[in-house]
């Protein structure tokens, strides 16, 4: 089984859970990969999500067996008589059904789900049908792993970041960089060094704005669809430019995992730092606002896993400066 077909089964797992589509935050629990399958947008309604999603997975499963069709439509709670509270009892109610044992039944559910999750990564693969030179789509971020260094002469961050192709040929792709508007209104101009680092080399950029930034990469290699590939960024603030106190990442294409960490001088050392989980743009634009305090490790840092992120939204780490 591949990494794609291994990523659909973790995340229609989680989906059959509880009340199945019928949870009241089945948009909290919409990974990334199903997000990118049914065309789910950051906004989504449940409703909405739960619309969707069935719609993708009765035209995935068309050509199943009937009772595999049957196994997913129960675990998933989308058949009459089988929105119940528990998977457990939705399996109990399709075994007694069949007469079968519940271990059966839950047999035919894990096997019917590898079947959606494999034909899940390969609809996924083969979509869309993308112009060549098309370098803000086609592809998905796998991996992000964000080094925010505050102890340089000028802030740092190193990006580095595995994306997956989504059609054969990939071979550039968009990066954007943003300063967020300072609250002090001053009148200095927004600058930015960018410079790869490995896996790429930057084709053309240019300047959208006050403080937002476009690069287009051509990548070291062409790839091919379901192909992998890593490269890494660097951009340098200069030492007298202010910031604002946060780093946030806000995915403009389906992303899977983002991790963060951020490394303090610790000459200067914040008052407070916390978790930035899910934030609007707007959100984020406001004076911070300290959530959970976070705690320094030895070395002055601080580094968050997110296991899954939405497309425009915020997640990241937010300080107090000291």
């Amino acid at each position: 089984m591949s990494s794609a077909e291994d990523q659909f089964v973790q995340e229609f797992t989680g989906l059959r859970r509880g009340w199945g589509l019928w949870d009241t935050s089945l948009r909290t629990r919409v990974g990334p990969g199903t997000r990118l399958l049914c065309g789910i947008r950051p906004d989504a309604e449940d409703r909405d999500v739960r619309r969707l999603v069935l719609t993708k997975v009765k035209q995935l499963s068309d050509g199943f067996a009937a009772q595999d069709r049957r196994a997913i439509a129960v675990a998933l709670g989308a058949e009459a008589g089988y929105q119940l509270p528990l998977l457990a009892e939705r399996i109990q109610r399709l075994a007694a059904e069949h007469c079968v044992s519940p271990r059966t039944a839950r047999r035919w559910v894990d096997r019917a789900f590898r079947l959606l999750a494999e034909e899940a990564a390969a609809s996924l693969l083969k979509e869309p049908d993308l112009a060549p030179d098309d370098s803000g789509q086609g592809w998905f971020v796998r991996r992000f792993e964000a080094l925010m260094r505050l102890d340089t002469p000028g802030p740092q961050l190193i990006d580095k970041r595995t994306i997956v192709a989504l059609k054969d040929g990939l071979s550039r792709i968009s990066v954007r960089f943003s300063l967020p508007r300072r609250l002090e209104g001053d009148e200095l101009g927004y600058a930015v060094e960018a410079e790869v680092q490995q896996g790429a080399r930057i084709e053309s950029h240019e300047k959208l704005g006050e403080g937002h930034f476009h690069y287009v990469l051509a990548l070291s290699k062409t790839l091919r669809k379901g192909e992998e590939h890593t490269y890494t960024m660097i951009f340098r603030v200069p030492r007298d430019q202010p910031i604002r106190p946060y780093y946030a990442f806000i995915p403009l294409v389906a992303s899977e995992t983002f991790q963060v960490r951020v490394r303090f001088d610790p000459l200067r050392l914040p008052k407070a730092v916390w978790r930035i989980h899910r934030l609007a743009p707007r959100e984020l634009a406001d004076r911070p606002i300290p959530g959970e305090p976070l705690v320094l490790d030895d070395a002055d840092e601080v580094m968050l896993d997110f296991a899954k992120v939405e497309q425009g939204f915020g997640y990241g780490v937010g300080w107090l400066p000291g």
